[in-house]
């Protein structure tokens, strides 16, 4: 994000254009491989913090400034966030999956591996 700051500092460009910029250089560098995420309540989190950082840093909000995230993203308009997007390549990659066939992926998903595993530990090979 710090290539893009002479950009986003730039007077001459719009907030819209700026927005779609963030969405379209930032966003998906973040994602990358988000599909085959877990992502626990900490990670959400996280997430959540870095869109509005992105955010912030876009509107030049100062990290000291008491300002609220819904006024940051009233101001932005950003449409969906940042997990949002994430949720949706989720979906899609789901979908891709169940029109597959026969594909291991598919059979893991749904939960068809047959079988019973053994009673107690594991046991330690050496």
């Amino acid at each position: 994000m710090t290539n893009l700051d002479s950009i986003l500092k730039s007077r001459d460009i719009t907030l819209p254009t700026k927005v779609r910029l963030v969405k379209a250089m930032v966003f998906p560098v973040v994602m990358y491989g988000c599909e085959s995420w877990t992502v626990k309540k900490a990670e959400h989190r996280r997430i959540d913090a870095f869109e509005l950082w992105c955010w912030r840093r876009l509107l030049r909000v100062p990290w000291t400034a008491r300002r609220s995230n819904p006024s940051i993203l009233k101001e932005i308009g950003p449409g969906i966030s940042l997990e949002g997007m994430m949720l949706k390549l989720k979906l899609q990659y789901f979908g891709h999956l169940m029109r597959r066939v026969d594909s291991l992926e598919k059979t893991l998903m749904l939960g068809g591996i047959g079988g019973r595993r053994r009673r107690g530990r594991q046991r330690m090979h050496h």
